[in-house]
């Protein structure tokens, strides 16, 4: 093989090489950037689920408080 011909395959496997890593990385690019938005989603559905729970939990409150004055037991009288 001349040198020529060892530069020439050389450079043809750099070129492929190029393309595959930057191929690659555009993937690479893609799936983090759909990991965020995924994460963000996530976030958000968190925050929603975290604000009805705290609705649900004031709801309950309230009930419990209205039970305790309606099943009151009224206090007998000192004789």
């Amino acid at each position: 093989m001349s040198i020529t011909e060892v530069i020439t395959v050389i450079s043809a496997l750099t070129v492929v090489i190029g393309i595959a890593v930057s191929l690659l990385n555009k993937r690479i690019e893609d799936t983090n950037r759909r990991i965020d938005d995924t994460n963000k989603r996530i976030d958000e559905l968190r925050q929603d689920m975290d604000k009805r729970f705290d609705k649900i939990e004031q709801d309950i409150r309230e009930i419990r408080q209205l039970l305790y004055k309606v099943l009151e037991v009224p206090h007998k009288e000192d004789k």
